[in-house]
């Protein structure tokens, strides 16, 4: 997975976005401002359209450079911690020009680390973490086992699957969801939801460069 594959996956990130912006506004809606959809959708079309005009020439330049996109163009929490989350991946292998399992793994555990500290988040606290966490350690795993790279991204969407739909009965600790925290209980959490269909996407993507060999 080089330059050009995450160049395309930023592209596909988009449109996966683009379909599920109301769906993830109505989460946000239950405890936040509704608008955690569209705020998604507009990093990552911010990103594509940088890539358009110049696509990434490494994995680390697309990372930090879809991060730069979340930071300078979507306001709040959700800009700070998606912007967090690829900047610190990208900065982790920066001078690497193909990413396998052990440097997708590297790259989603800088970055979880990174969101820890801006977010303040933790396990169990009914933010994104809950379904970050489980993805990285399931990079984890698969690097250990010598899965390839997109055998390593399906587990870790599996991963995020299961930590987003445990987010369905807590209630949340960090930001300003905790002061209504129990009316948070019996929803998804958005911020979840959205590390979950960042997988998917990306699992999605590195299956068709396994089938297609690249072409």
């Amino acid at each position: 997975m080089d330059g050009a594959f995450w160049t395309r996956a930023f592209d596909q990130l988009a449109a996966a976005f683009g379909r599920a912006e109301a769906a993830l506004c109505d989460y946000d809606g239950a405890i936040g401002d509704g608008d955690h959809g569209s705020s998604m959708l507009r990093g990552f079309q911010e990103a594509q359209a940088g890539f358009r005009d110049r696509p990434a020439a490494v994995p680390g330049e697309a990372w930090i450079r879809a991060g730069e996109a979340f930071v300078e163009n979507v306001g709040g929490v959700t800009g700070m911690v998606f912007g967090s989350l690829f900047g610190a991946g990208g900065r982790h292998v920066a001078g690497l020009v193909e990413t396998d399992a052990a440097a997708l793994h590297g790259m989603f555990a800088a970055g979880l680390a990174e969101v820890k500290k801006v977010g303040k988040a933790r396990e169990g606290d009914k933010s994104m973490v809950d379904a970050l966490a489980p993805a990285v350690e399931a990079l984890r795993k698969a690097a250990e086992n010598g899965l390839p790279g997109p055998a390593a991204l399906r587990e870790a969407a599996r991963a995020a699957e299961s930590g987003r739909d445990a987010t369905v009965g807590m209630e949340a600790r960090v930001g300003r969801a905790r002061y209504q925290a129990a009316k948070g209980r019996g929803h998804v959490d958005a911020g979840a939801a959205s590390v979950c269909l960042v997988l998917q996407t990306l699992a999605n993507a590195a299956a068709e460069l396994d089938r297609t060999g690249g072409r």
